[in-house]
């Protein structure tokens, strides 16, 4: 049986300052690999691949499954990509997000999907192909939804050590970027699934409200495998909350250091689970940034977001992370539906305050399946626009405009957010101090002028307003 895992192209072209590897689908190769079956992952957005390009390579290979994976704003592409495999491929699988936010209702958008993997995948692909290499229908496996039936939802993966590492060797790994990376062979690594907040804008359709960990041993192990057989120097922990549990944190930073490898990381975190001694051991073991989401300089703000934390907690978090000489990134959330334009005026001035070493301001996007998303409909706050933010990636997402927001007042508060702290002189002249290599100043050239051509142009109309 040949198994084909699609990551589609991009809708429209784009520059992308981060491009990360599929490590879900990567995932998927992996536990498929360890049940015996031949697997191929074709990147075709990391690689820049046409879609009559993509026509052509689909036709070539002719899988007898074609594997994909959709968040909300890929959607559109990956529908793209079923209609071009459609006539070469027996079964369309996908799996993701958006499938299990939505569930079998996918189905009278995308009827091109055959079978759908809902939560996590791993254990469920396995059951799924098993099934159909055997010739008995898929009904009943837990996780697996159809066009006629849905089965039991699957409990979430107990024993994430259990999982194979992903099959990063059937990815382009040279294709992959990040224009903040000191060092240019990069990736990216999962050490925990599941959140126990409740931020009204997260989904959690995937990984669920429980925090799962691996151990400090599994996750070690891991790099090993991503130094001596991969030869990376550089990687971005994707975790939502890596430093929540301070004694892992410490194990994996002790034997980075004990191994005396000479990696550049970063990670994500919040403002409440970051103490001095942890940043400190972190630095020492190459951790060069810390991304912090911060939302709102507003406490109504971020008591709206249900984010459960405060400003000051948002103050000493930046202020002891800057302490220990560790770069930060801030991300913003502007248009709140309990927010003027004066607030959100205040929080530009709050994110120049706290000093990120770099920010991100983005407006606030109600993915199906939050309590966000209800809200929004509820109240026809819903619409979808195109392409909106400097990090938006070529696609269609959705967008909440409440009645004290429209489109030309969010266009402009975002623009004026980047420009008013990334233009700061100040800020310019400590960005060139810090620069040591020509990779580094070529990719802040590179990033500023990507940055100015977003402030300056035209913005995009909404579409498919609902």
């Amino acid at each position: 049986m040949h198994i084909l895992l699609l990551n589609p192209p991009a809708q429209r072209p784009e520059s992308a300052s981060l491009l990360v590897p599929p490590l879900g689908l990567a995932y998927i190769a992996a536990v498929l690999q360890r049940a015996g079956y031949q697997v191929k992952i074709k990147d075709a957005y990391a690689e820049r691949m046409s879609w009559e390009a993509l026509a052509s390579y689909l036709k070539a290979e002719q899988p007898d499954i074609l594997g994909l994976s959709s968040v909300t704003h890929t959607i559109e592409a990956t529908a793209k990509a079923m209609s071009l495999a459609r006539p070469q491929v027996n079964t369309i699988i996908v799996g993701g997000p958006h499938i299990s936010a939505w569930g079998n209702q996918i189905f009278q958008q995308y009827p091109e999907i055959d079978l759908g993997v809902v939560g996590e995948g791993e254990e469920t692909i396995v059951e799924l192909v098993a099934a159909l290499a055997a010739g008995r229908s898929p009904a009943g496996i837990p996780g697996v939804i159809g066009k006629d039936f849905v089965g039991p939802r699957r409990p979430l993966i107990r024993d994430l050590n259990g999982l194979p590492f992903p099959a990063r060797g059937l990815l382009p790994l040279d294709s992959y970027h990040y224009a903040l990376s000191k060092k240019r062979r990069f990736t990216t690594l999962f050490t925990s699934r599941g959140c126990p907040y409740h931020c009204i804008f997260c989904d959690k359709s995937i990984f669920g409200s429980r925090w799962r960990a691996r151990s400090a041993s599994n996750i070690l192990a891991e790099i090993d495998e991503l130094v001596q057989r991969f030869h990376i120097t550089s990687l971005i922990i994707y975790d939502d909350l890596f430093t929540l549990n301070n004694d892992r944190v410490k194990a994996v930073c002790e034997g980075i250091l004990q191994r005396g490898y000479q990696l550049d990381w970063k990670c994500e975190s919040r403002v409440n689970l970051v103490d001095l001694e942890t940043l400190k051991l972190m630095k020492r073991a190459g951790c060069s940034l810390v991304a912090y989401g911060v939302e709102s300089g507003n406490q109504h703000g971020l008591d709206y977001l249900n984010k459960k934390i405060t400003v000051e907690q948002i103050r000493r978090a930046f202020a002891l992370t800057h302490q220990v000489g560790l770069e930060t990134m801030a991300y913003f959330i502007l248009g709140l539906p309990v927010e003027s334009y004066a607030d959100e005026l205040r929080t530009i001035e709050f994110a120049k305050e706290i000093d990120p070493t770099y920010v991100q301001f983005s407006t606030l996007s109600p993915y199906y399946g939050t309590r966000l998303y209800e809200e929004a409909q509820e109240r026809k706050w819903y619409t979808e626009v195109e392409t909106f933010g400097p990090m938006d990636k070529g696609h269609k997402r959705p967008l909440i405009l409440a009645p004290q927001w429209n489109m030309d007042d969010l266009q402009r508060i975002l623009r004026r957010a980047h420009r008013s702290f990334y233009f700061r002189p100040n800020y310019i002249l400590k960005r060139l101090a810090a620069i040591k290599s020509f990779s580094q100043l070529t990719n802040a050239c590179q990033g500023g002028l990507d940055l100015l051509r977003w402030i300056t142009k035209k913005r995009s109309l909404p579409a498919n307003s609902r």
